[in-house]
């Protein structure tokens, strides 16, 4: 490259090349271990579905398997009040959510992340170091994965600016103290999307990129959507071998989950079973007003007898009690067509917003941060568009935005495509920086 056409930025990232490893790793660890530190070691509020995940990681660190206890089950009855809405679900003792029955194998969510925190466990005891050092080592394998991903399609300069601003995120800090899984949703999306990148340039097979993306499903079952969208661009770059072999890849991952579900619960069951009750939960108006989203008096609400949360005396087992709740949801929202299109566009602005009970009060100003983001980001795309990874990057995003406007939405559902953005600033720069 005529030197006369390197960007001043460039020329300055270039002299932090051979210490790029340790930069990256301070930028992930240092601001992390400050949160931790202020934190005194103590999990951070809002609980939210922390006290989930760390149950059923104790149950199959006592050897339990993948299920709910008895006490947890009379717990969630006790603690919901009579007058709420959710109180529907919670009325019997002996089942979660109303879906899984108690002391018994359960598919009512993912897997992944409970099984990850019992090993951890297993090596340091059931201690919230041992959540903060699982969450920390998916935040270096993101870090150093967005690294590689840049590098490989446009340069190891963009690659390091790139991996330190996916570091430094205030957002990506703030969650890894979290027990839950949006720490490891962002790392695992990136790691499956550089593995599909370097399928695509001829790089790999792509068996390791289906292997990514099932083991990011069994994380956050979302991950499913992503797949026809990597089997696309693999189609683009006309990788037929490695379509397959990633489609090959994905099938074993999750395998293993499927298989447990046929021997335990008689049936191949992929998706969590409690999708079911989001899907009739989200579009609830009674629910969503404990959440704060009120429905427009001027938008009906039909059908509103399928808002009756489905009578399961004699609906027995989790698999049924999640068919008959699913399927009164799908005949609500064909019924509501003014109501989920509101809805969606409800949604979608959450998505799009900077934070609020999201991220605490005092994270919404960081999330503030997120505007600036996507202009500069979607700045450094275009300007790349010829790059089939450019354009990839950015139906990413849309996806996810289509995806959770049809759910639920809100920051955390966005923060994982947040890394579109924390890319395209790392491109843009050297454009808008760029001397004669």
């Amino acid at each position: 490259m005529n030197s006369r056409n390197v960007c001043s930025s460039h020329r300055f990232l270039a002299r932090f090349i051979p210490w790029a490893v340790p930069l990256i790793l301070a930028a992930v660890v240092l601001p992390r271990l400050l949160w931790f530190s202020y934190l005194e070691g103590e999990l951070p509020l809002p609980a939210r579905d922390q006290a989930l995940y760390l149950h059923t990681a104790g149950r199959l660190l006592n050897g339990d398997g993948f299920s709910f206890s008895r006490e947890l089950g009379l717990l969630k009855n006790v603690r919901t009040d009579t007058g709420n809405a959710q109180r529907v679900w919670a009325d019997d003792a002996d089942y979660v959510f109303g879906l899984a029955p108690v002391e018994t194998p359960t598919a009512v969510m993912e897997p992944g992340y409970s099984v990850l925190l019992a090993l951890v466990f297993s090596l340091f005891g059931a201690v919230s170091g041992a959540v903060f050092s699982l969450n920390m080592i998916f935040a270096v394998a993101g870090a150093f994965a967005v690294k590689k991903l840049v590098t490989d399609v446009w340069g190891v300069e963009s690659g390091l600016m790139a991996a330190l601003l996916w570091a430094l995120y205030p957002p990506y800090v703030y969650y890894t103290a979290y027990a839950m899984t949006e720490t490891i949703h962002c790392s695992l999306l990136i790691v499956s999307t550089m593995l599909v990148f370097s399928a695509g340039r001829g790089k790999g097979t792509g068996f390791l990129a289906g292997v990514s993306t099932g083991a990011f499903f069994l994380i956050r079952s979302t991950a499913v959507f992503i797949l026809p969208l990597q089997m696309l661009y693999l189609a683009w770059r006309r990788k037929w071998k490695a379509l397959l072999f990633a489609a090959a890849g994905f099938v074993v991952a999750v395998s293993p989950w499927v298989i447990r579900n046929i021997v335990s619960m008689g049936e191949p069951v992929l998706m969590p079973t409690k999708g079911s009750l989001n899907l009739w939960m989200r579009n609830n108006p009674e629910v969503l007003a404990l959440e704060g989203i009120f429905t427009p008096a001027h938008i009906p609400v039909n059908s509103i007898e399928l808002l009756q949360y489905p009578s399961t005396d004699s609906i027995p087992g989790e698999l049924a009690r999640s068919r008959a709740l699913g399927a009164s949801a799908r005949e609500y929202i064909y019924r509501n067509p003014r109501l989920m299109a509101w809805l969606a566009v409800e949604r979608a602005v959450s998505f799009l917003g900077p934070g609020g009970s999201t991220l605490g009060e005092r994270g919404q100003i960081a999330g503030l941060l997120f505007y600036p983001l996507i202009l500069f980001g979607t700045i450094g795309l275009w300007r790349n568009r010829s790059h089939p990874e450019s354009a990839f990057l950015f139906a990413l995003f849309v996806l996810y935005l289509l995806m959770h406007a049809a759910a639920h939405g809100g920051v955390r559902y966005r923060l994982p495509v947040d890394s579109v953005f924390l890319i395209g600033t790392a491109l843009g720069t050297c454009c808008l920086w760029r001397n004669s």
